[in-house]
């Protein structure tokens, strides 16, 4: 993946990249708890790894993209009850992204792509914010809770139990195999639908009874879905930045 990373150029070499109109691929995770088995950047890891992923393919396309370095703290309140758990206001964060936005398409990158993995609803709305005030920047904020792309990630990331269950354990293994411990091999499943929690007033995973900070079925994760995972994720990037609607 040679030359997909913009912190690891020189700015004279950004700037041709610019010059040529790149696109710019912004990673944003949380630093939140992610159950015993995963570590605090789980979303920076998945983030970072869908962003190059979709970079390689938008290569292949014919289209240069750079990897921005990701953006590590978002909304996570309902993790804020778990030590190791940083969380920053949304008007926090939809400013930091529009001042982002706004630099790096006064370069001449573009599109910005904010390639989100965690799913807080207000850190989701304040990205979400933010793309349109940077406006005239065109900045895209892939949303993969929402369909088609949502029924392409499987049962529980569709039951709303995914947070740190199989879905993000298979997501961490493909990506990064030696971060997840070997404690989530004895994690019971805990079937909680999130989304439907959260509309019902839900303010925590502690109001769920998930005192672990897990949902879902950690130990049936596997790196080969992962890999399967990322492929869904990357095509979705690529979609919106090619402007391809996506297979029904």
């Amino acid at each position: 993946m040679e030359g997909l990373f913009a912190a690891e150029l020189t700015w004279e070499e950004a700037r041709e990249a610019a010059a040529a109109g790149a696109v710019a691929l912004v990673p944003v995770g949380s630093t939140e708890a992610h159950g015993p088995h995963l570590p605090l950047g789980t979303d920076v890891i998945i983030a970072a790894e869908v962003a190059a992923r979709a970079a390689a393919r938008l290569a292949e396309a014919g289209r240069r993209a750079l990897v921005f370095p990701p953006l590590a703290y978002g909304v996570t309140e309902f993790a804020a009850g778990f030590s190791g758990t940083v969380s920053i206001r949304p008007e926090t964060l939809r400013a930091l992204v529009v001042d982002l936005a706004r630099s790096l398409a006064g370069q001449g990158f573009g599109p910005v792509v904010l390639v989100n993995h965690h799913l807080e609803p207000d850190h989701f709305a304040a990205l979400h914010a933010a793309a349109a005030e940077a406006a005239p920047a065109r900045v895209i904020v892939p949303d993969h809770r929402r369909r088609p792309w949502a029924l392409r990630l499987g049962e529980e990331f569709c039951t709303g139990g995914s947070h740190a269950g199989a879905y993000e354990t298979s997501l961490v293994l493909a990506a990064s195999p030696a971060s997840v411990r070997a404690v989530r091999a004895a994690l019971p499943r805990l079937d909680v639908d999130l989304g439907k929690a959260i509309k019902g007033g839900a303010r925590s995973f502690l109001d769920l009874g998930g005192d672990r900070a897990y949902f879902g079925d950690p130990a049936a994760g596997t790196a080969e879905q992962g890999h399967a995972l990322y492929g869904f994720h990357a095509d979705h990037v690529v979609a919106l930045v090619l402007d391809q609607p996506p297979e029904r």
